[in-house]
């Protein structure tokens, strides 16, 4: 991958420490391990509606990226506090 935008070091509770670049999901935030020069389609891929690198789990779905998610989470608890909620 040229450019991952990340890169990170796991250390796992045997000690051993795992190393390398990584990407984060456009639309659900969760962090992917990226190998060295692997294809965005191998770890996820590239949604074509708002162009950013997705894990495999949203692979297929509609495009719905986390601060829309956000914003409607946002919307949905002002109005119930509006309501007395």
């Amino acid at each position: 991958m040229r450019k991952p935008g990340g890169y990170t070091f796991l250390t796992g509770a045997d000690g051993k420490t795992t190393e390398g670049e990584t990407f984060t999901c456009r639309h659900c935030s969760a962090l992917v391990m990226v190998g060295v020069k692997e294809r965005p389609e191998d770890v996820g891929g590239l949604c074509k509606a708002c162009m950013g690198l997705i894990c495999a789990r949203c692979v297929g779905k509609p495009c719905d990226v986390i601060e829309q998610k956000l914003a409607r989470a946002e919307a949905s608890y002002h109005a119930r506090r509006s309501y007395g909620l």
